[in-house]
């Protein structure tokens, strides 16, 4: 079973809806029936496990999503709101990489 907390996209009408909610549909909707396989039969054993059970949840509703539409539109719109949502800091003018004082250039990885 799904299980589903958004129910203006689940009861969506065609004089409503729009193509943005019909994609958030298939995502939503994807998100939930993929759990069936990475989460709602698995015990997590501390707060480390559920970054693994949406993280891996999540990046295969995105891979649906992408296969059903435009794969660069997807990327392009998941990218948007993780910058406007997730990271709001980064998001001004002043914002810019990560960038060391200095680093220590390693050439191989095994010696």
């Amino acid at each position: 079973s799904l299980t589903v907390f958004n129910s203006r996209l689940v009861l969506a009408t065609p004089e409503t809806a729009t193509d943005y909610s019909y994609e958030s549909i298939q995502g939503i909707i994807g998100h939930e029936y993929f759990h069936n396989w990475t989460g709602n039969r698995v015990t997590l054993n501390s707060w480390f496990h559920l970054t693994l059970k949406e993280g891996l949840t999540v990046f295969r509703d995105q891979e649906f999503t992408s296969d059903l539409n435009s794969r660069s539109v997807k990327r392009i719109d998941d990218v948007r709101f993780v910058r406007e949502n997730q990271f709001v800091e980064d998001g001004g003018a002043l914002s810019h990489p990560i960038r060391p004082p200095f680093y220590e250039k390693m050439d191989n990885f095994y010696t």
